[in-house]
């Protein structure tokens, strides 16, 4: 493979480092990591701005996944010399680059958009599973434990992470052979990235308010 294919690894990570969160909060005056949970990521931005911008910056850093990871495909299917690392490596730099933004101290957002995007991508069924099991849950959070709309979106985030590699190897036939395994090691770390990032969220429900 053309080795200039390789600069959009560190391209989608400078992308994906733009917090639209951020910039959001700017636009209003405010600095969400100082604010609600401190997080830069679509749900914090909702529980201080409005749900409106939830879904804008929701929308946005869904983007911030599916974008670079199409285009490594595009790449990747136009040229002889297929490397589906190019892939795997672009999709782990927009999810790591939205985490661990480098323009904010390497604080950023909580994976699940970004990842989401990415798994649109890759395992378009798997995502489809993710978002119904999202949805179920957030709702169930919000009808019947009387959760807010932000107090939801973490612990239905969690459910629909770990519910992501589960997917994955009951609809994948051969997930442990080439090259199905890259995607079967991907999805399996992703998951543990959500479920890590949202580990407060975790001890809350759990009764345990000391983690951070």
């Amino acid at each position: 493979m053309t080795w200039y294919y390789w600069l959009l690894v560190p391209a989608t990570y400078l992308l994906a480092s733009i917090s639209f969160a951020w910039w959001a909060g700017k636009l209003k005056g405010k600095d969400l990591r100082k604010e609600g949970s401190g997080n830069l990521g679509a749900t914090n931005a909702g529980r201080v701005l409005g749900r409106a911008w939830f879904f804008s910056i929701l929308i946005l850093d869904i983007a911030k996944g599916l974008g670079p990871v199409l285009l490594a495909q595009t790449f990747v299917s136009t040229h002889p010399a297929n490397s589906d690392w190019l892939i795997i490596a672009t999709a782990s730099a927009a999810i790591l680059g939205h985490t661990f933004t480098c323009f904010h101290g390497f604080k950023g957002g909580k994976a699940v958009a970004t990842s989401l995007g990415v798994l649109i991508a890759l395992v378009g069924h798997v995502a489809v599973v993710c978002f119904v099991v999202w949805i179920l849950a957030w709702t169930l959070g919000v009808t019947m434990f009387g959760r807010k709309f932000a107090e939801a979106v973490g612990p239905a985030s969690v459910l629909a992470a770990l519910a992501a590699p589960i997917a994955h190897l009951a609809m994948c036939r051969n997930p442990w052979e080439m090259p199905n395994v890259l995607i079967t090691l991907f999805v399996l770390l992703i998951s543990c990235l959500v479920v890590v990032r949202h580990r407060s969220n975790i001890a809350k429900m759990f009764g345990h308010r000391d983690v951070t």
